[in-house]
């Protein structure tokens, strides 16, 4: 599966439109402008203000169709003879390139496709899913510096950035000075040549929030500027978390299926349970046994099939979206959008989680790239999607990718 996320010409600013077809997206592709030091939301808008001489910047944005191979697309910009790009060949991780050539006075941006090496891996940075904001990444190289943009939710605020590889090793990140594109901070940091892919985690908060008695501190392993803090803090304060033996959260292990139950239990207060075994392998007294069986009659899991639930199978992500939208109540849209689509014809997804996954898209539990439906989220990310569960509400003018 080819990587998944928007790869950016470190430009600046505005959303704006093809010149003739205002608020367009053209097969993947989409233009961002500022002229004289203002953004515009319309490139209609910054031509009628252009005058021989100006500099008008842009920033292309390569889109996830463009990632997943429709390539025949072009977005033209007419009437502009001074235009800033960061260059004209840009190269993203999935060996895509975007083209930009100049016929007269039309600047021509496309995508096209190269044939990947198959000696480098083809998903070299993953965006994880992150409270109160997104995580943006410029492709590039192992050995070469990559640039990160962290987009916080409005009246929330850039707390850190964490670069982690395969092993859950940090690799070090620095903040510095990116275009001027509201409350947006950029980080760089140098990609590593092994122990790929990386992944990045950004730790944002409501402005002006703090952590309070942070309950949390009382983890030994956790820091205080741990891009999970927030989301372990808040389920201990309710009760929901009490961490390992020893004072551990264990932030990049693994949750059971049966530890993940036991977890949506705890939020909803411990209910008390009246029902009956169900399950061969959950045998009554287990630690874990009424938190299966109230999940059961709740419809909140229905087993593995054969009798069984596997308790000790390894949580998987799409299990964990499934579980929480069954916790919710909430019904399941109706169509599937093209993010689940794709991620069913890749295999990154099993049909029974689509609904899962669609809905923890639209609200915001999954803001991750790529989907990995298949994979096994670490505790922290688990942590950090059961927060946003508690905390749900799509953030206005934000969309959730």
């Amino acid at each position: 599966m080819k990587k998944r996320f928007f790869a950016f010409l470190l430009a600046v600013a505005a959303l704006l439109s093809v010149t003739g077809n205002a608020g367009a997206s053209v097969d993947g592709l989409r233009l961002v402008c500022r002229l004289r030091g203002v953004s515009y939301e319309s490139i209609d808008d910054a031509l009628s203000l252009y005058e021989e001489g100006d500099i008008l910047e842009l920033l292309v944005e390569l889109h996830e169709c463009c990632q997943l191979g429709v390539y025949d697309g072009e977005i033209r910009v007419r009437g502009v003879n001074g235009v800033r790009v960061y260059d004209d060949l840009f190269y993203v991780a999935n060996h895509s390139v975007l083209e930009h050539r100049v016929e007269g006075d039309v600047h021509i941006f496309k995508c096209v496709d190269l044939t990947p090496d198959p000696s480098w891996p083809e998903v070299m940075i993953e965006a994880g899913t992150v409270p109160y904001g997104s995580v943006w990444t410029s492709g590039c190289w192992p050995g070469e510096t990559a640039r990160v943009q962290v987009s916080p939710y409005p009246e929330c605020e850039v707390v850190s950035l964490t670069v982690l590889d395969s092993r859950y090793n940090e690799i070090p990140s620095r903040r510095v000075e990116g275009s001027d594109y509201g409350t947006d901070v950029y980080y760089e940091f140098v990609l590593p040549a092994e122990d790929l892919p990386v992944k990045l985690f950004a730790a944002i908060r409501p402005t002006g929030e703090t952590d309070g008695d942070c309950p949390g501190r009382s983890f030994t392993d956790m820091s205080e500027d741990a891009w999970y803090h927030m989301a372990v803090d808040e389920l201990v304060r309710r009760n929901i978390l009490s961490g390992k033996p020893g004072s551990a959260v264990d932030p990049y292990g693994t949750l059971s299926r049966a530890e993940a139950v036991t977890l949506l239990y705890r939020l909803m207060g411990s209910p008390a349970v009246a029902c009956s075994p169900v399950y061969s392998d959950v045998p009554e007294g287990e630690w874990y046994a009424g938190p299966v069986m109230w999940a059961t009659e709740e419809g909140i899991v229905s087993g593995v099939g054969g009798g069984l639930f596997a308790p000790g199978d390894t949580l998987t992500w799409e299990q964990l979206w499934v579980m929480l939208l069954h916790l919710s109540g909430d019904r399941a849209t109706a169509s599937w959008g093209l993010d689940t689509l794709l991620a069913l014809e890749s295999g990154e997804l099993h049909e029974f989680a689509a609904d899962g996954f669609t809905w923890a898209r639209s609200i915001g539990l999954q803001n991750s790239s790529p989907v990995h439906g298949l994979a096994v989220p670490t505790r922290a990310e688990a942590f950090v999607t059961v927060y946003l569960y508690l905390k749900r509400k799509p953030p206005e003018g934000r969309l959730a990718f």
